[in-house]
C-alpha cells in the first residue's frame, strides 16, 4: 500500500485557502491567542492590572464560533465575498456591544452571572455553526452528514493538537535537560495556547465542508458509531431510565416528594437518549433496523412519566428555596425537553433540526433581559432575603437594615439561610441588588485590601452578614456545632504599622507552622536552633541544640485577648502589627514573636491550623 504524504507546498496552499475563506475568524483567533500568550508571561501580581487581556481572550474564543457560523451562512446564501464580509462585520459589531457589558475585572473575578452568560452565548454560537448552512436547505440527510463531519473534525483536530503539544513539550524539556539551555516554564503554557488557538482552529476550519459542495460520502454511516450507540449508549440509557421508573414507583408507594437531585438524572439521561437517537437517525429507516424506529417512538412516550417526575422535583425545590441560576437552567431544560417530546410524539415529519435550533434560541433567550435567568433568579432571592429580614424585624420603615445589637441573637436556621442568600447574591450577582438595603456604599466601603499572606481579599459576604449583626454561618455548619460554640478565628497583621526591634540581634522571617508541622530548624553561625510549637498547649519553644539552653512562650492568653478585643465576625481580621506580637525573656534569651497570620478554631475541636510569623531574639551572655 502506497502512502502519499502532502508536500510543503500543498500544506501551504491549503492553509492559505483556509485563511482566505475565513480571514476574519483567523484574525480573531490570532488576537485571542496573542492575548493568552501575553497573560501566560505575566506574574500573578501583574495579572490583575491586565484583566482586559482575559476578557479579550474569552471574547475572541466566543467570536471564533460566531464568525464561523456567519461565514458559512453567508456562503449558503449566495456565496459572494461581500455578503460574507458584511455578515462578519455584523458579528464583530455584536461582539463589540457584548464587550461593553463585561465587568472591569477579569471574568473569573466577576460575579458568576457573567461566566454563566458567556457559557450560554458559547453554546448558542456553536449550535449556530451546526445549523447555519441549513437555514435555507431542507435536506435532513445532508444536515446529519454535515454535523457528522464537524464532530469528526473536532475530534481529529483535538487529537492532533494534543499530540503536537506532548511531542513539542518533550523536545523543549530535552533541550532544557540535555543541552542545559534554560527553558522558561511559561513557554509550555504559551505553546498550548498557540496550538489550541491557532493550529487547532486553522486545522478544523480547513476541513469544514462548503455549503452546496456536500459529497455523497459525507452521509456514510461509520460502523464504529453504530456499534457504540447500539450496544453501549442505548442500553445504558435504558437501564438508567428503568431505575428512574423504579424510583417513581417508590415515590408513589411511600407518598413522598422526589429528591432534588433526581431532576439532574432525568435531564441527563433523557438528553443522552435523544442524542443516541440522533446518532442513529440515518439508518433507523433501513429495513434491517426496524427496532430502531420502534425504540425511537416508544422512547419519547416513555419519557412522559419522567417529565412529570422532573417538574414535580423542580417545583419542590423552587417553592422551598426560590429560583437560582442553576434551578432556572434546569427548569428551562425541562420545558425544552417537554416541547421536544410533544413534537416527536405528535409530528409526522420529525425534523431533527428542531433540536439544535430550539436549543440555540432558548440559550439566547434566557441569557439576558428581565425574564432571563439572571434577572429572575436575582429578583427571587432578593425577595426571599427581604422577606426574612422583615419577619425578623430587621428593616426600618424605609426598608433599610437595622443593625441588631445582640450578636447571634437570631435562630441558627435563620442565620444560616440569611448567610446562604447573601453568599449566593454576592457570588452570582454582585453587590448592586443588596445595596438598596444598606445605607453604606457596599462597593466602596467594604474592605477590599488584599491580604499579603493569604493572597485574597476579605470576604464580602462575611462582611455584609456582619452588618446584619451576626457571624457568618457556613453551609456545612450545624446547630450542634453552633451550640458548642465552635468558632474559627483568622487574624492578619496590618503591615502599615512600625515594629520596634532595635533591642534584638537576630531576625528570622517567614517561619510557617502548617498542617501539624511542629518544628523549624534555624542555622545561626555554628549553632542550630529549634523553634517548636506545641499545638495542644499553644506554647512556642526556642532551643539551642548544642548547649540545651531554651526559652518558652505561650500564646493562648494572647489569642483570647485578640478574640475578645476583635469580637464579632472573626474572619480576615487585620490587626495592627504592634498587637500581633508576644515577648518573653529569661536568663538565656530575650525573644519576640511577630505574627503575620494566625488561623484556628476554639470550642469543641480547639486548635491551631496555620501560623506564620517572624522571630526576633537576643542571646544573653
Amino acid at each position: 500500500m502506497k502512502v502519499s504524504l502532502p508536500s510543503f507546498n500543498e500544506i501551504a496552499t491549503e492553509s492559505l485557502a483556509t485563511f482566505r475563506r475565513f480571514p476574519v475568524v483567523m484574525s480573531v483567533a490570532l488576537i485571542g491567542t496573542a492575548a493568552a500568550i501575553w497573560l501566560a508571561d505575566l506574574s500573578y501580581e501583574k495579572e490583575k492590572d491586565y484583566y482586559s487581556l482575559y476578557n479579550v481572550a474569552f471574547q475572541c474564543g466566543l467570536s471564533i464560533s460566531l464568525l464561523t457560523a456567519l461565514t458559512i451562512y453567508g456562503e449558503s446564501r449566495d456565496g459572494k465575498r461581500n455578503t460574507v464580509l458584511a455578515l462578519n462585520a455584523i458579528g464583530l459589531s455584536i461582539m463589540a456591544i457584548y464587550a461593553l457589558t463585561f465587568p472591569e475585572v477579569a471574568i473569573y473575578d466577576a460575579p458568576a452571572r457573567y461566566f454563566y452568560q458567556y457559557l450560554l452565548f458559547f453554546l448558542a454560537s456553536h449550535l449556530f455553526v451546526s445549523i447555519s448552512p441549513f437555514l435555507n436547505n431542507a435536506s435532513i440527510q445532508e444536515f446529519w452528514g454535515y454535523n457528522k463531519v464537524l464532530l469528526l473534525n473536532l475530534l481529529t483536530s483535538a487529537l492532533y493538537s494534543v499530540a503536537l503539544f506532548v511531542g513539542l513539550s518533550i523536545a523543549l524539556l530535552s533541550i532544557d535537560v540535555l543541552l542545559e539551555i534554560n527553558i522558561d516554564a511559561n513557554l509550555y503554557l504559551q505553546l498550548w495556547f498557540f496550538l489550541v488557538g491557532v493550529f487547532n482552529t486553522w486545522f478544523f476550519l480547513s476541513r469544514v465542508p462548503k455549503p452546496g459542495a456536500f459529497q455523497p460520502g459525507m452521509t456514510d454511516y461509520p460502523t464504529g458509531l453504530k456499534v457504540f450507540v447500539q450496544y453501549v449508549l442505548i442500553p445504558l440509557v435504558t437501564v438508567y431510565i428503568f431505575i428512574l421508573y423504579l424510583y417513581i414507583a417508590k415515590i408513589i408507594i411511600q407518598w413522598e416528594l422526589p429528591k432534588g437531585w433526581v431532576a439532574n438524572l432525568v435531564l441527563s439521561f433523557s438528553i443522552a437518549g435523544i442524542l443516541s437517537l440522533l446518532l442513529l437517525y440515518p439508518i433507523q429507516h433501513q429495513e434491517k433496523n426496524k427496532w430502531m424506529r420502534v425504540y425511537s417512538r416508544s422512547y419519547f412516550y416513555g419519557l412522559i412519566p419522567l417529565l412529570i417526575l422532573l417538574f414535580v422535583s423542580i417545583w419542590t425545590r423552587i417553592s422551598e428555596y426560590g429560583v437560582t441560576i442553576n434551578r432556572f437552567f434546569v427548569a428551562t431544560l425541562a420545558v425544552w425537553l417537554a416541547g421536544i417530546v410533544i413534537y416527536f410524539v405528535t409530528s409526522k415529519t420529525k425534523n431533527i433540526k428542531v433540536i439544535p435550533i430550539s436549543l440555540c434560541i432558548i440559550a439566547l433567550g434566557i441569557s439576558f433581559g428581565p425574564i432571563g435567568a439572571f434577572s429572575v433568579s436575582e429578583r427571587s432571592q432578593l425577595g426571599r432575603f427581604e422577606k426574612m429580614l422583615g419577619e425578623n424585624q430587621m428593616l426600618d420603615d424605609n426598608g433599610k437594615v437595622i443593625i441588631r445589637e445582640e450578636k447571634n441573637g437570631l435562630p441558627f436556621d435563620t442565620r444560616k439561610q440569611l448567610s446562604s442568600k447573601v453568599q449566593y447574591l454576592v457570588g452570582n450577582h454582585g453587590l448592586s441588588g443588596l445595596q438598596e438595603y444598606f445605607l453604606i456604599d457596599l462597593e466602596n466601603d467594604l474592605s477590599s485590601k488584599e491580604n499579603e499572606i493569604t493572597g485574597h481579599s476579605p470576604g464580602k459576604s462575611e462582611q455584609i452578614v456582619s452588618l446584619l449583626g451576626f457571624e457568618f454561618v457556613q453551609d456545612w455548619q450545624t446547630e450542634e456545632t453552633d451550640t458548642l460554640s465552635t468558632r474559627y478565628f483568622e487574624f492578619n497583621a496590618a503591615f502599615n504599622t512600625v515594629l520596634d526591634i532595635e533591642s534584638y540581634v537576630y531576625a528570622i522571617q517567614g517561619l510557617r507552622f502548617l498542617l501539624g508541622v511542629q518544628e523549624r530548624r534555624i542555622s545561626l553561625e555554628d549553632d542550630i536552633y529549634l523553634l517548636e510549637l506545641d499545638y495542644d498547649t499553644y506554647v512556642f519553644s526556642l532551643k539551642n541544640e548544642s548547649n540545651g539552653k531554651s526559652i518558652s512562650i505561650g500564646i493562648k492568653d494572647f489569642l483570647e485577648e485578640l478574640s475578645s478585643k476583635y469580637s464579632g465576625t472573626m474572619s480576615n481580621r487585620e490587626i495592627p502589627l504592634s498587637e500581633m506580637t508576644v515577648t518573653s525573656e529569661n536568663e538565656n534569651y530575650s525573644i519576640l514573636l511577630a505574627f503575620n497570620y494566625i488561623y484556628g478554631n476554639v470550642g469543641k475541636d480547639e486548635g491551631l491550623s496555620n501560623v506564620q510569623l517572624n522571630l526576633y531574639f537576643k542571646i544573653k551572655e
